[in-house]
């Protein structure tokens, strides 16, 4: 897969992640137009990480071969489960407040994958360094906000007002890296598609 192509995903990722914050405005709760919108919107977000993490696994499997693979598997995972709870919820089988809850865990594991997968790039490849560690900041928020919510308690949807120091300090780190994500899909993407930096030449 060319760059260009991982680009485009990752402004897919983008604009799916906006698509899921204005339709989660729109009483998702009811399974009504915008709760389906919000979960095709999710569906979408889920899937566009696939050719990313595909760019990523590529890219660094020539120096890094056994630990890329395990951790683009690890990503598929998490995305993959992303994608099981967009349609149960869509279908029925789940309602919004149990998929939030839901939601939650595996969040934390693509933002493993964005911790991993990133740090593994930085390390042994090419790829563009600033947006990839942005990322990986954006993966360890989600992950440190499900070791707060392992401490604390998860969020309950159906409680308002502050819960507890840890759950709420974990609720803020997940929120942080929600509105922080779009920025990153916007800034890889056009990463990915400038040209490559010239090497200026020895001085002899």
């Amino acid at each position: 897969m060319k760059p260009r192509w991982a680009a485009y995903a990752a402004y897919a990722n983008s604009l799916m992640a906006i698509a899921q914050l204005l339709t989660s405005g729109g009483d998702p709760k009811a399974n009504g137009v915008m709760g389906l919108l919000n979960n095709v919107s999710g569906v979408l977000w889920a899937a566009s990480f696939v050719p990313l993490a595909y760019v990523f696994y590529r890219a660094s499997r020539t120096h890094a071969n056994v630990v890329s693979a395990a951790v683009f598997a690890f990503g598929l995972v998490a995305f993959g489960a992303a994608v099981f709870l967009e349609l149960a919820t869509a279908t029925g089988q789940l309602n919004f407040d149990q998929e939030t809850v839901a939601y939650y865990p595996v969040l934390g594991g693509i933002g493993v994958w964005l911790l991993m997968a990133g740090g593994i790039a930085i390390m042994e490849t090419d790829l563009p360094r600033a947006p990839i560690a942005f990322g990986a900041v954006i993966g360890g928020l989600w992950f440190f906000a499900n070791v707060l919510f392992g401490a604390g308690g998860l969020p309950s949807p159906t409680i308002e007002g502050p819960i507890n120091d840890l759950t709420d300090s974990g609720f803020l780190l997940l929120e942080t890296a929600f509105l922080l994500q779009p920025f990153w899909g916007l800034w890889l993407g056009r990463s990915l598609l400038a040209p490559p930096a010239a090497r200026t030449p020895a001085a002899r």
